[in-house]
């Protein structure tokens, strides 16, 4: 993985006004944007300075004590995602409303306060409305817990489990053959990897993009037509060996990270295990929830937050803290390439 540091020196070529007026250009063009480089000129300034401030947050949270981490980095968090709409809707805001957080939590905790069973809940105005309706962010839950966010991150799905909780990421092996690319799933008794090899690569088609297709292989190792409706083999048949599914993609990419589907991390593929019927969310919007919800913690519980960071009698301490250091070094870099629209998550199988 890329470190922030590159992610952040990216970042300083647009901390120049002709930088930014050229970039904002393009980006509206390419929007199809009526009068682009008028709307480059009167929005320049603004993306300017929110992302030096963004920057400025950053740097000054890898600085700092875990006590207050989640209040600079979730402004650092904001500034960039305000940043990354700036590109797609200059007019933004609109309203005050618009610039509201757009999600709310307990502010009053219980005596018996469990981190991972508080809840975050959505707003229908605000940024993080406007962030959802930019972005094409899938229908919207009531609330979410703390667990289910956690759990739903891809890039914290070993030191969840570590923690002795049930993760949602199964790791799959993968191998280049001459169809395509492989996939080797191992047996599994719950969520949607306990599905026949038929009904999985119904359930990942009818979630993947029209160019991707997965193909359950028989014993004779023929593809079967992942449209075709399973043939004599029940959903959940408690299958003991080895699913294996070969996937190909129509437009030669190679698998294309899709976050309600797979991921990678280091060298190998994480498939979604979890609820199917609560996928987990884009990472800018787990991220932005759970970085709310901790600054909440940091500013208006500081009895309960310091007991956590400090005394460390508390197990949840230790995924707050590997969460904070890997948003440092992976939200920029997240958020640099969908600023600039050179998103790199073609994926390719581990190298033999």
């Amino acid at each position: 993985m890329r470190s922030a540091w590159d992610a952040w020196e990216q970042f300083r070529y647009l901390e120049t006004e002709p930088a930014t007026r050229r970039f904002l250009t393009e980006r509206y063009a390419c929007r199809g944007l009526d009068h682009p480089e008028r709307l480059a000129y009167q929005q320049s300034h603004r993306f300017l300075y929110t992302c030096i401030q963004a920057r400025t947050y950053y740097a000054q949270a890898a600085e700092s004590s875990l006590l207050i981490q989640p209040l600079l980095l979730f402004y650092g968090c904001v500034n960039l995602l305000k940043a990354l709409l700036i590109t797609r809707e200059p007019e933004y805001p609109q309203t005050s409303r618009m610039l509201q957080h757009g999600v709310t939590t307990r502010k009053i905790k219980k005596s018996a306060y469990q981190l991972l069973q508080d809840e975050v809940r959505p707003q229908k105005e605000g940024l993080f409305a406007c962030l959802a309706r930019a972005l094409r962010l899938p229908v919207l839950q009531d609330r979410y817990t703390l667990e289910y966010l956690f759990c739903s991150l891809p890039e914290l799905a070993g030191d969840y489990q570590r923690t002795g909780h049930a993760g949602c990421w199964q790791p799959v092996p993968a191998a280049v053959t001459e169809s395509g690319v492989q996939l080797s799933f191992p047996p599994d008794k719950r969520g949607p990897l306990a599905f026949s090899a038929e009904t999985l690569a119904a359930y990942l088609n009818r979630l993947a993009p029209a160019s991707l297709r997965f193909f359950p292989v028989s014993e004779n190792d023929s593809q079967i037509d992942p449209l075709a409706p399973p043939a004599g083999r029940a959903s959940r048949a408690g299958e003991s060996q080895v699913k294996q599914i070969t996937v190909r993609d129509a437009q030669g990419n190679g698998l294309q990270q899709h976050p309600l589907l797979y991921a990678q991390s280091a060298d190998r593929y994480l498939f979604w295990n979890g609820s199917a019927e609560q996928l987990p969310l884009p990472g800018w919007a787990a991220h932005y929830l759970l970085l709310y919800v901790l600054s909440m913690l940091c500013r208006y519980e500081t009895e309960w937050w310091g007991e956590l960071v400090l005394s460390r009698t508390m197990e949840e301490v230790y995924l707050v803290d590997r969460f904070l250091s890997i948003h440092r070094q992976w939200f920029p870099r997240y958020l640099y390439e969908r600023l600039t629209g050179a998103e790199t998550f073609f994926l390719k199988p581990p190298a033999p």
